[in-house]
This record gives structure tokens, sequence and C-alpha cells, in this order.
């Protein structure tokens, strides 16, 4: 890691945990920043060449000061010792400002896309289209079968796949497809450092068929949050995405709602009899069911046909959206008159505006609690709320 850039070193030292008692930037203080310094016509890696006190000018947040960034900074030799700790394991570190990012992280997260990713193995892996394939680390031996052979089938039709690492589901799909001399992406919540160095994993990752990534630190141990944190960039990662088993929460359920609701991509959900599974709920919730025929089908590419067909769809409703918004503009018609224009119709509780003019339900609730005030609509206190416009006689606006 000798050849790290001043920028990748900066995002490093603001980013990254060293030692203990250190607080680096989470991902959303440091999208914060980086987009206060961008703004200014400044990236990070000029806080290591000029007086950072003179570029931090200006600067104001509670709870990133100026105090925690500049001793952030003055980590230098924190960092040579761990960068060569884990260069010396065969780990590397990519950062946002890095072309070898993946760019579908960008793309699908914006700024939520963590600012360092510490990986071993080809980074070219992470070009490669690949299947998400999630599940419950507590399964049958039935869906662990089925989680190996599908790794091995989509590594055998030329597909990577993308998994946790986690014991379960997420560990016997990635076998299957190491076994078959597969491409795989393992996006681990913790222990990057000691995976590296393990025999399950080290010859693959030696002969370019593996790659193990993290955005968290390498030696950090297991955590709840960062095991569900992590859910977003194995899907993130991938074109298509399987949920193998689900419980009724946990990490697999709510990565799998996530998706959903972000539509980051097409979710298939494996039928399942057990009666304690969430796979029949999240089906119920817009995932496609997946048969267990696919191992015996020859060709599997209908799950990326679903993904172009998703991505066609939603590049039409952005353009939907932006046509919407262009004839409001042209028109003139601000959010608050267009709910008030629907109020004279009818009465409509909250989730209802907000689908019918496709405006978030945030946003809409902020606008009707201003409009009640004003006096120009009214609660009318049915089960859910609901809300019409008070249609005042001429001359009677100020009475």
């Amino acid at each position: 890691m000798d050849n790290l850039s001043l920028n990748a070193q900066a995002i490093v030292l603001l980013s990254a945990y060293f030692n203990k008692g250190d607080k680096p930037l989470t991902v959303m203080e440091y999208a914060k920043f980086a987009i206060w310094l961008k703004e200014r016509g400044r990236e990070p890696g000029d806080l290591l060449k000029e007086q950072a006190t003179e570029i931090l000018k200006g600067w104001e947040d509670k709870k990133i000061t100026l105090e925690r960034i500049e001793k952030l900074l003055a980590r230098g030799n924190a960092m040579a010792i761990a960068l060569q700790k884990w260069q010396n394991a065969g780990i590397w570190i990519l950062t946002r400002a890095d072309v070898e990012y993946p760019r579908r992280l960008k793309k699908r997260l914006g700024h939520k896309a963590p600012p360092l990713l510490y990986g071993a193995g080809d980074k070219k892996i992470l070009k490669t289209r690949g299947v998400a394939i999630v599940g419950s680390r507590n399964v049958g031996n039935e869906d662990l079968e089925f989680s190996y052979e599908l790794g091995k089938k989509l590594a055998l039709c030329g597909y990577s796949v993308v998994s946790g690492g986690a014991r379960g589901v997420d560990e016997a799909s990635m076998m299957g497809s190491i076994e078959a001399q597969g491409t795989t992406i393992g996006v681990l919540a913790d222990g990057l450092l000691k995976k590296v160095l393990s025999k399950k994993y080290r010859q693959a990752i030696m002969q370019g068929n593996l790659v193990l990534i993290t955005p968290f630190y390498p030696e950090g141990r297991f955590s709840v949050g960062n095991a569900m944190g992590r859910n977003k960039y194995i899907y993130t990662l991938a074109d298509t995405a399987i949920v193998v088993h689900s419980g009724k929460r946990g990490g697999t359920w709510e990565g799998a709602k996530e998706n959903l609701r972000h539509k980051w991509v097409p979710l298939f959900v494996k039928e399942s009899d057990d009666a304690e599974a969430g796979n029949s709920e999240l089906i119920d919730m817009g995932g496609m069911p997946l048969s267990r025929t696919i191992l015996k089908d020859e060709a599997i590419e209908y799950l990326f046909e679903v993904s172009q067909k998703e991505k066609k769809l939603n590049e039409e409703n952005k353009k939907t959206d932006l046509l919407k918004q262009e004839k409001n503009e042209a028109i003139g018609l601000s959010l608050d008159e267009m709910i008030l224009e629907l109020l004279s119709k009818e009465r409509l509780p909250i989730k209802k505006i907000a689908e019918k003019i496709d405006e978030e339900e945030k946003s809409i609730k902020k606008c009707i609690d201003k409009l009640v005030k004003s006096g120009e609509i009214q609660k009318h206190r049915n089960r859910p709320l609901q809300f019409s416009r008070i249609l005042k006689l001429p001359g009677m606006d100020n009475i």
C-alpha cells in the first residue's frame, strides 16, 4: 500500500479505525464532510499537503468538530503500522477516490457508499455479473445442500456468487462456487484478517477466484450492527438476488426488505415448507418465487432477464417522474397547491395523498401540518386520519 495517493491517505485517516479510542468518521459523517470540501473546490488530500486549519476555516459541526478532524489526520504513524500489517497478510484498501472502487456501490448507494473497502483477492471480480445468495445461519440440510448446489451451478454458468461469508446459507453457496472454480465475492461483517489467512479461503484467493471485502475494521469482532449494515453491500454488488431461507426477523429478513424497498436488484425467494420461515411473506411483499427446479434448469439467464426488465422499468418510471415534475413546474403548482386541489375533491389519508401525487409521505405530512395550522384543510377523525380542504365563500378569507 506504499502507493496510496494523498487523497486515499486522507480518506483512510478520516475513516479508518486503528487503535482503541479512535473515533473515525462514519459513512454519513464522511459524506457530509466530503461534500463540504467539494463545494469549496477542495479534496481530502489537500488536508495533508496544506495547512488543514486554513482549509477548515468555516467548517462547523457539533459532532464532527475541528479538534476531532485534526486528531484523526494526525494518526500517520498508526496508519503506517496498520497498513504494513494488513499488507503482509495480503489485504488492500480501496477508497471512493480510487478508479477500482465498485461503480455499483456509488451508483446505487450514492453518499451512503462506504468511503473505504478493505479486501483481499482479485479486485476485478467486483466488476463481474453475479447473484447474491443470502439466508439464515441455522438452516436444515436441504437448504444447505440447495445453497451449495446453487453456488456450484452459477459458477458453471459463468456467474459470480455474492454472499456474506456467514455460517449457513452464505458459506454453503460460496463453497459451492469456489469448489467449481467459479468467481466469488464474500462481503464480510467481521474478521477479514482472520479469514484471509484461513485454509478455507486462502487457496481460492491465491488462485484468483475469490475476493473478500469489508467496509469494517479488518481485525474487528462480530457485531449485530455490522452484520445488518453489510447486507446492503451484498445486494448492491450483485445483478440479482436469491433468498434461500429467512426467518421473520433478523439480518436476512431485514436485508431482503431493504432491497425490496430500494429496488436495488430483483429478489427471488426460494419456496419453503418451513412454517417458521418468512419466505412466503417476502414473496407477498414483492419477491418472486423460486422453485428448487432451478438446479435442473439448463439455462438460468432468466434471473438476469428480470433484472434487465426491472432496470428498463425503473428508467421509464424516472422519465415519468421527471415529466410529472416538469408539468407541475410548467403550470406553476407547488406541493401545497397540489394537495389543496386534491383535497378539494375528496377526503384522503396521508398515504393516499402521497400515492396520488407520487411524493414521499414525509414531505406530504410536513405540508399537511402546515396547511392544518393555516386553516386551509381540516382533519377528520377516521382511522386512518383523513383530511379535506376547507372551502371558503368569496370575501370570507379574513373571517
